[in-house]
C-alpha cells in the first residue's frame, strides 16, 4: 500500500522576490532571517499570476539563491516562472539554491522565518551572516506540507543543529495527546534554545564540545526510554552520522516505513587544501574529446554497479565482512568471480583496498543503506532497472517507431512481480500528486468522478477525504481495480464503487468529472486516441494527469523519460502540441493545459457525452 502517516497538501513551485525584514541571532549558532513583502501574496512575476505562500507543516522547506557576496549578483541568468507557474530552472541553477526549512510562518502578517545554523564556507551561511533588513533573495516553495504524523502514539525526534528549526516548529505544533522524546545534538551549551510544547516532552540536549567534538546522537536515540504505544521516528542531519537507525529501526525495534523518516540535511566532507595558488580561481579543465567519448559509451559500469546492489556487497562490507571470501560468503556469490568484481569496484572509487581487505569509500557507502532510494534504483530486481533494462530495446524501437521487441511494457508484465511492482511505484507518485489535484481542476458543479489507471486509489482516497460530499468511481479492469482499492482508507471505502470493464469502453452512466491517470503515453497514438474518445464519451469533463515534454528541454532526464516510453510503449512523452492533436482528433475539442506539481500537468478537456 502506498499509504503515509503523514497527510500532504502539495503546491507549485514558484520563483518569488522576498524582501528581508529582520534579522537576529537566536543563539551564538544559530541566526534568524525573516522574509515577507508582497510577493508573499498573489501576484504577477515574468508575466504569470503567482498563488500565495502556503506552508502548514514542521518542516516545509524552500530553496534561497542568495547572490554571489563578490558580484553581487547570481552567477547564472535569474529563474523565471513558466506560464503554467512552475520554475525553469536554468543551467547550474538548481544545483545553487539551498534548502532551510521554514521556522515559522504567520498567515496574518505573511511573515516567514528562516533559521541558519552557523558554520564558515557555506553559501547561505555566507549570506546569513551578512544580509540587512531592507535586501531582497530569490525563493521558490515551499512545495507542500506534511501534517503531523496519523495513527501514531507518540514520536521519537532527533536531529543536529540543522534539523532544530524544523524540531523546535514540530513540538510547537504537537496536540497535548501527541507525547514526544527528543534529542537535540549542538556543537556546545551556549547554542541550546528554549523550547515550547503543550505535549509531555522529554529532552535530552548533547554537546559535541563535551565530547571532544564527536557525535553521540545515535547512541543517545537508541538508549531512549520507549514509550507504550505506536512510535513515530523523525531524524535529520548529518547522513552519514544518522545512517545506522535506518537499520536499527528497521531490525532492531520492527517500526513498519510508514512510520519512520530519516533525511540526510547534510554530508560532512574532508576539505582537502592544496598549496597556496597567487590566484583564487578554480581551474575547470576541459575533458579530451575522445576520453570523453569514450566514458559515455561504455557499458560496464552501470552493469557492474547494479550487479554489486542486487547481491548485496555494500552492506555487505558495511556489516564487517571485509574480504574477497567473507564477502561472497554475505553475499551467496562465487568467490573467484566476486573477487573479480571487488577489483573493479576499487578502480570505480567505490571500495577501497588494503592488505587485500575492502572499505567502502564516500561513493560506495551510499549504497550500503538498501532502503535509500539510490540502492532501489539500481537493483536488477527493483522497478526502475525493470524498466529501465528497456533501453535495450532502443535501436529496435527507434527503427520501428514501435515498442522495443522484446523489452516492451506488454513484455514486462508477463514477468513475475511486475505489476505489483509498478502500482507500488506509480501509487507512490501519486501520493504527492493526488492533493494537488484540487487546486488544478475547479470542482464546483462537480459530484461524480470516475478514475482511471494504476495509482487511481490513492486519487480516490485524497478526494473522498477532501471532498466527502463526492461520488467517487474506481474504473478499470478487475484485478487493477483491486490493487487500486488497497490504496483506498477502509474508513472511505464505502464512498468509493468500483466499476470492472476496460478503459476503452465508454461508461453506462456518465459522470460529470473523468480522470485518467497517467495513461495516455501508455498508449501509442491510435490507441491513444480510441482511449480518448472513450473517455471523453463517459463524462461532462476530462482531466488527464500526465507529463509534457518540453520539445526545447535542456534536461536530460525528460528526454531519457521520452526515450524510455518509446521503448516501453512507443509512444514517448508528447508535447503540448502532440497532446492537444490527439485530443481534438478524438472528438473532444481543443484542451486545457495546467500545471499539477512535482513536473506533473493537467490537461483539461469538455467530454461528447450529454448529462
Amino acid at each position: 500500500m502506498a499509504g503515509t502517516v503523514r497527510e500532504l497538501e502539495v503546491f507549485p513551485i514558484c520563483i518569488r522576490e522576498m524582501d528581508v525584514l529582520r534579522v537576529e541571532d537566536v543563539t551564538p549558532g544559530m541566526r534568524r532571517v525573516t522574509v515577507g513583502g508582497p510577493s508573499m501574496d498573489s501576484h504577477v512575476r515574468d508575466g504569470v499570476e503567482l498563488p500565495p505562500v502556503r506552508t502548514s507543516g514542521f518542516d516545509d522547506d524552500v530553496k534561497l539563491l542568495p547572490v554571489d557576496p563578490k558580484t553581487g549578483e547570481l552567477p547564472f541568468e535569474v529563474p523565471r516562472n513558466s506560464d503554467s507557474g512552475a520554475v525553469e530552472w536554468p543551467s547550474g541553477s538548481f544545483q545553487y539554491a539551498r534548502t532551510y526549512t521554514v521556522r515559522s510562518f504567520d498567515a496574518d502578517t505573511r511573515e516567514m522565518a528562516i533559521d541558519f545554523a552557523m558554520h564558515e564556507g557555506g553559501l547561505a551561511s555566507d549570506w546569513a551572516n551578512r544580509v540587512q533588513p531592507g535586501e531582497t533573495v530569490l525563493m521558490a516553495g515551499p512545495k507542500h506540507s506534511a501534517g503531523l504524523p496519523t495513527a501514531a502514539d507518540w514520536m521519537l525526534i532527533a536531529g543536529d543543529e540543522t534539523a532544530l528549526p524544523a524540531i523546535a516548529h514540530c513540538l510547537e505544533k504537537l496536540p497535548p495527546d501527541l507525547p514526544a522524546t527528543v534529542v537535540i545534538e549542538v556543537a556546545e551549551p551556549s547554542h541550546r534554545q528554549e523550547l515550547k510544547c503543550e505535549a509531555p516532552l522529554d529532552v535530552t540536549w548533547l554537546f559535541r564540545s563535551e565530547n571532544g567534538g564527536e557525535s553521540r546522537l545515535v547512541e543517545t536515540v537508541q538508549a531512549a526510554q520507549w514509550r507504550p504505544g505506536q512510535p513515530y521516528l523523525w531524524v535529520a542531519g548529518e547522513t552519514l552520522t544518522i545512517k545506522p537507525l535506518r537499520r536499527w529501526a528497521k531490525r532492531d525495534k520492527e517500526i513498519a516505513k510508514e512510520f519512520v523518516e530519516i533525511t540526510g540535511y547534510w554530508r560532512h566532507r574532508e576539505v582537502a587544501h592544496a598549496a597556496a595558488d597567487s590566484q583564487d580561481v578554480t581551474a575547470v579543465a576541459e575533458a579530451d574529446p575522445d576520453a570523453q567519448l569514450h566514458e559515455m559509451s561504455e557499458l560496464l559500469p552501470p552493469l557492474v554497479i547494479r550487479t554489486a546492489v542486487t547481491v548485496g556487497l555494500f552492506p555487505a562490507i558495511d556489516g564487517g565482512a571485509d574480504t574477497a571470501g567473507t564477502i561472497a560468503a554475505e553475499c551467496g556469490t562465487h568467490p573467484a568471480a566476486t573477487a573479480k568484481l571487488l577489483r573493479h569496484l576499487v578502480l570505480m572509487d567505490l571500495l577501497a583496498v588494503e592488505d587485500d581487505r575492502f572499505t567502502l569509500t564516500e561513493m560506495g557507502s551510499i549504497l550500503a543503506d538498501q532502503d535509500t532510494f539510490a540502492s532501489q534504483a539500481l537493483h536488477f530486481d527493483k522497478i526502475h532497472t525493470r524498466l529501465d533494462m528497456a533501453f535495450l530495446g532502443l535501436l529496435d524501437a527507434v527503427r520501428t517507431g514501435a515498442p522495443a521487441a522484446g523489452h516492451s511494457f506488454a513484455d514486462k508484465l508477463r514477468e513475475p512481480g511486475f505489476v505489483d511492482d509498478f502500482h507500488e511505484e506509480v501509487a507512490f507518485g501519486s501520493v504527492y500528486r493526488a492533493p494537488a489535484l484540487p487546486d488544478a481542476v475547479d470542482l464546483d458543479g462537480v459530484r461524480t468522478v470516475a478514475i482511471y489507471g494504476e495509482g487511481a486509489g490513492v486519487y480516490a482516497d485524497t478526494l473522498a477525504r477532501l471532498h466527502p460530499d463526492l461520488e467517487i468511481s474506481l474504473v478499470g479492469l478487475p484485478a487493477q481495480n483491486t490493487r487500486n482499492l488497497g490504496d483506498v482508507a477502509q474508513s472511505r471505502r464505502e464512498q468509493i464503487q468500483r466499476i470492472d470493464g476496460s478503459e476503452f469502453t465508454a461508461l453506462a452512466t456518465p459522470v460529470d468529472l473523468a480522470v485518467a491517470v497517467e495513461m495516455v503515453d501508455s498508449h501509442p497514438d491510435a490507441d491513444a486516441r480510441l482511449l480518448l474518445g472513450a473517455l471523453g464519451a463517459s463524462a461532462r469533463r476530462v482531466v488527464l494527469v500526465t507529463d509534457v515534454l518540453d520539445p526545447q528541454t535542456t534536461d536530460d532526464h525528460e528526454t531519457e523519460a521520452d526515450l524510455l516510453k518509446l521503448c516501453l510503449h512507443g509512444s514517448g512523452q508528447r508535447t503540448e502540441a502532440e497532446l492537444s492533436a490527439l485530443v481534438e482528433e478524438s472528438g473532444c475539442g481543443t484542451p486545457r493545459f495546467g500545471a499539477l506539481g512535482w513536473g506533473s500537468t493537467v490537461v483539461e478537456f469538455a467530454g461528447t457525452r450529454q448529462l
